[in-house]
């Protein structure tokens, strides 16, 4: 169970967000997690849109598991049309992989999702279609202190370079903050922190 603050200064405009996500994840097998996300704009001056953003929910599946500890995981999610048009992206569905291996101290990551769009009415309007991207690695610096990094973005031009500081200081809670710098799109750098609940009592 997480939650975050997220401050976004969006480029070509005057105005910012900022974001209050919720999100669950339930690991309902060995090898599969359900998740969900709700996100609520605490402000939002650059789109003066509603409290709620769209809605979204994930499946991911635990292929195969290598020896050296490379694994690979499918995964598909849905997004509801729950926001304001024009600021959240509204009706879409995809399916994609991730994989990740450890090489000497450092846990690389790959991932890549096919996604299709309707936007907010996705039986009248148009369905559109792009890829999701990511890369990026993690290291432990010390047993309960970890840093992570990489790059995100789509082929619809969003291009993210992103770095987090994780700490695991008290048990079942991760403390994290990240800074984001938008090296093309629409958000030109975003700070984000939060914690997370990692405890099995369900």
């Amino acid at each position: 169970i997480q939650g975050r603050i997220e401050y976004s200064d969006i480029r070509h405009s005057s105005g910012s967000t900022t974001i209050l996500p919720l999100s669950a994840t339930w690991g309902m097998r060995d090898n599969i997690e359900l998740g969900c996300e709700i996100p609520l704009y605490i402000n939002d001056s650059a789109f003066d849109g509603d409290l709620l953003g769209d809605i979204s929910a994930g499946c991911s599946w635990l292929y195969e598991t290598a020896r050296g500890g490379t694994n690979l995981v499918l995964s598909g999610m849905v997004r509801l049309p729950t926001g304001t048009e024009g600021r959240d992206r509204g009706s879409e569905l995809g399916l994609g992989f991730s994989t990740s291996t450890t090489f000497r101290l450092l846990r690389c990551h790959t991932s890549a999702t096919y996604v299709l769009s309707g936007g907010s009415d996705p039986f009248s309007g148009p369905v559109t279609d792009y890829l999701r991207f990511s890369a990026g690695g993690a290291s432990f610096l010390t047993g309960d202190l970890q840093v992570a990094g990489g790059l995100e973005g789509n082929t619809l031009g969003t291009l993210d370079l992103a770095g987090t500081v994780i700490s695991y200081a008290i048990d079942d809670i991760a403390f994290f903050g990240t800074l984001r710098a938008g090296l093309s799109g629409g958000t030109s750098y975003s700070l984000s922190a939060g914690l997370a609940w990692t405890g099995s009592g369900f």
